[in-house]
């Protein structure tokens, strides 16, 4: 595509991205204040239809997207770019709980649930619900949300079984029809520990109606706030500030021409909006309703959140400056511009898109007032600690679900667990020669590394990303960089923003079980092994789910067949996973082919290896290379929680690691590598079929890791989930990861945001 055209085709994007924020801002409005208002206008936005502004900006959105495909010689559907269009504004609008326990919302007719055990999932503003048909033919509303992990446990529309149970996609958790949790995998072998009792995890219940029409309400009380005679047992509460709380007044004169054209009418003669709601967000989830990744073009993406960002930043700007004391808004502010320059790095790395560069002049453009805010250093106040943490407790209580996906924490995440952990650029073979350089982008900064004429390596950063097109000029003393600190690891090089805190060979856990596979001599494997993905989802909430295989019986059935996995073990970091012998019957081709590649290139026998396991044990060291097992190498979470693995096979490795773009943001960061193999060699052909197998393996492994992901962020944006969930023993290095973060971060213990 020509430079003029991208450029043009950037501008209309980010006009629909101004556009769009509009419209959350419109809706925010209609969710606030006026239930009727907020149903017409979903309705509208999901039809783009009897509403003129809504019109014009899928008018725009068309015409962005006729352009795209001219030029780019492809088909993207405008029915997929819509959908992600209009969740985006969806998931944007939140009601506190004070707000909602003013209504009756309605969740569907009691016909849709007609048979015991029918249920149909329902979204009413952020919060996800599901009604279930009783065995004895009563109603009852649930919040669809798993006590453990905070996953969905129904999905859709459909029936259960009066006598059997729904199984949460994420762990397997059971629940009946009528809440109760009725098993969590391994707590009959007590790994939630002596004292842990099912009846303490069913699911929030919300007191129902059913009017005259058959139409099925629900009243959406804090749990808290009812007690089991029925009473209002209130307690204090600071009130939840959400991304647009304070623009009331500018909101309603500027809405004010949505509502005059809105059709206002009752729930009962709309399609049903809360199944509407549902069925958007599960259209945009990669892969979740029917195991395809429904996606748009990075490239339409990116210039559609920055465009949203920019008009985002530019009224929180506004904001600051007429209510100073907003430490909330402020830590906003900062977390959205970082948020906003990473969009513009990742989809314009050279800096060849001047419109780009225009959008942070923008932004910067403010009186000298107003840039006090930007880049300032701001704490939130001390907080009580509401929860009782004793390290000698079996069961770890799980952090709350406020702290993923929250824009204004993000900005301390960055201060505090960021930029002062190491983040993983490379391996050294990767710039092998001097002047060779590559980079990585994080929260907003772009990171450099380069081999220096002597061959060491030197690690810097831009101090401006208007600079990102720069490196050509690249000059000494210090290559026009500011200096940052670097460390390598058995070849591998990491970068971090601060200077101060341990060396990666002081806090890796059990570094030698790596010595023998000589990591510091392997190549890059390129082509399909070699990837970055970008999610949109908060980068704790992923790498909780890398830290454990409690997940791995539900959600991998691969990897359960190909490795011997137990929940039985604590944690996943050093566990050493050896392949299943016998393989299993139910071996898809590629798991048949990886399998009689793993056997054909063995250097040792089954026996041995069960020797070099148990010595492993014993000495936190090997003394060879494993032949027919693999295991997780990673930094001890409790010192540096750290999204970094190394997934170690006997053919190749995998780095693994999560790049933190924003508060619900973040990239797959993947590279493979092994050593240089002799074409002479016998087994060089079973080795390459070997890598090439495990690594589509893998891949379709992190798919499976990215569809529940997606719906757990949804869930987890919750104002009314109350339980705390609890971690077993295979989720110890998930505990550990949370106790750094609570550490840290110790606002993050606590069950309400303070703001």
């Amino acid at each position: 595509m020509a430079l003029v055209k991208e450029k043009e085709l950037c501008k209309l994007f980010l006009e629909v991205g101004h556009h769009q924020y509009s419209l959350a801002t419109a809706g925010t409005n209609f969710a606030n204040n006026d239930e009727l208002a907020w149903n017409s206008f979903v309705t509208t936005l999901l039809s783009a239809k009897g509403n003129s502004a809504i019109e014009i900006v899928y008018k725009y959105l068309v015409d962005a997207i006729v352009e795209y495909n001219k030029h780019n010689n492809t088909e993207v559907d405008i029915k997929i770019v819509y959908n992600y269009f209009t969740a985006k504004i969806i998931r944007s609008i939140f009601v506190e709980p004070s707000e909602l326990e003013k209504n009756w919302y309605f969740i569907c007719h009691a016909a849709e649930i007609s048979k015991p055990g029918d249920f149909v999932t329902v979204q009413i503003f952020q919060e996800p619900l599901v009604a279930v048909r009783q065995a004895d033919g009563t109603i009852r509303v649930f919040l669809n949300v798993c006590t453990h992990r905070q996953a969905p446990v129904f999905e859709g529309h459909g029936c259960v079984g009066v006598d059997k149970t729904a199984l949460c996609p994420y762990h397997g958790w059971a629940f009946g029809i009528d809440g109760h949790c009725k098993n969590a995998p391994g707590a009959n072998r007590g790994e939630f520990g002596a004292d842990f009792d099912l009846k303490n995890y069913s699911l929030q219940e919300f007191e129902v109606k059913i009017d005259e029409n058959q139409g099925v309400f629900a009243k959406l009380l804090e749990q808290d706030l009812c007690s089991s005679n029925g009473k209002t047992n209130r307690r204090g509460r600071i009130r939840v500030a959400s991304r647009r709380e304070g623009h009331g007044e500018r909101r309603l004169s500027e809405s004010s021409y949505f509502k005059q054209e809105l059709q206002l009418e009752s729930n009962q003669n709309h399609q049903n909006i809360g199944v509407e709601i549902t069925n958007l967000l599960n259209s945009v989830s990669p892969g979740y309703a029917d195991g395809e990744t429904a996606t748009l073009p990075e490239q339409i993406r990116l210039w559609l959140r920055i465009g949203y960002l920019e008009a985002e930043v530019k009224q929180l700007i506004a904001d600051i400056t007429q209510e100073r004391t907003s430490h909330s808004r402020q830590l906003m502010l900062k977390s959205l511009i970082g948020e906003l320059k990473q969009a513009i790095l990742t989809v314009d790395s050279d800096g060849s898109i001047s419109e780009l560069d225009e959008v942070l002049q923008r932004v910067y453009s403010c009186d000298d007032e107003q840039k006090q805010f930007i880049g300032k250093s701001i704490e939130y106040p001390n907080e009580p600690n509401t929860i009782e943490d004793s390290a000698s407790n079996e069961r770890r209580q799980a952090l709350p679900i406020w702290i993923y996906g929250d824009a204004a924490l993000f900005a301390l995440e960055v201060e505090h667990l960021i930029k002062p952990t190491w983040q993983f650029v490379c391996h050294i073979n990767e710039v092998p020669q001097p002047g060779n350089f590559t980079w990585l982008d994080i929260v907003g900064e772009r990171a450099y590394v380069i081999r220096t004429a002597s061959g060491e390596f030197f690690a810097g950063k831009l101090q401006n990303t208007k600079e990102r097109g720069s490196y050509p000029k690249f000059g000494l003393p210090n290559y026009g960089l500011e200096p940052i600190d670097i460390d390598i690891f058995y070849g591998f090089i990491f970068i971090r923003f601060t200077w101060e805190g341990s060396r990666l060979a002081q806090s890796w856990y059990l570094p030698g079980l790596l010595e023998p596979y000589q990591l510091e001599n392997m190549q890059p494997i390129g082509g399909v092994g070699q990837y970055d993905i970008n999610v949109e989802v908060d980068y704790k909430l992923l790498w909780e789910n890398f830290l454990e295989d409690y997940h791995f019986p539900m959600m991998h059935k691969g990897l359960t067949r190909r490795f011997g996995v137990s929940s039985d073990c604590e944690g996943i970091n050093g566990m050493i996973i050896p392949m299943r012998d016998p393989a299993s019957p139910s071996l898809t081709p590629i798991e048949r082919q990886y399998y009689d590649c793993a056997k054909a290139i063995a250097r040792h026998s089954w026996e041995r290896e069960q020797e070099l396991q148990d010595f492993a044990v014993e000495n936190d060291s090997l003394p060879e290379t494993l032949c027919y097992s693999a295991f997780c190498s990673m930094s001890a979470q409790e010192e540096i929680p750290m999204p970094f693995s190394l997934s170690v096979f006997p053919e190749h490795v995998q780095t693994f690691s999560l790049v933190p773009a924003g508060p619900r943001e973040c990239r797959f960061h993947v590279r493979s590598y092994g050593h240089i193999l002799n074409p002479h060699d016998t087994n060089t052909k079973a080795i390459e079929e070997a890598r090439i197998a495990n690594i589509q393996l893998l891949l379709e492994s992190l798919h499976e890791d990215i569809r529940v992901n997606y719906i757990c962020q949804d869930s987890v944006s919750s104002r009314l989930f109350e339980k705390i969930g609890v971690f077993s023993i295979a989720e110890f290095d998930v505990a550990k990861f949370q106790e750094a973060i609570r550490a840290k971060l110790p606002i993050t213990s606590l069950q309400r945001k303070p703001l």
